[in-house]
């Protein structure tokens, strides 16, 4: 289990992201550096408290993961809430 130190920086990890890009993965929370905990899968959770605190949404899409110990598992294709678009 993930401990609580770690889950808050997941989550501004999740939040900074979804800041960032329109669309977001678990794998752009892994891109940022955010250090894995001996469960990857504890990232799921973080997720769905994003999801319920109105951060992102699920766009109803999915693709491979990046990450070689994953094999290719299909991960969730998620909407930004709040993202933030450049000013031009």
């Amino acid at each position: 289990m993930a401990d609580n130190v770690w889950k808050e920086l997941a989550y501004q990890a999740v939040r900074q992201v979804a800041e960032r890009q329109q669309e977001l993965t678990p794998d752009d929370i892994w891109a940022t550096g955010l250090e894995k905990p001996l469960e990857a899968r504890a990232l799921g959770g973080i997720m769905r408290r994003a999801r319920a605190d109105g951060l992102i949404e699920k766009t109803g899409r999915v693709q491979p993961t990046t990450q070689r110990e994953s094999h290719s598992a299909d991960i969730t294709v998620w909407r930004s809430l709040i993202y933030l678009a450049p000013d031009n």
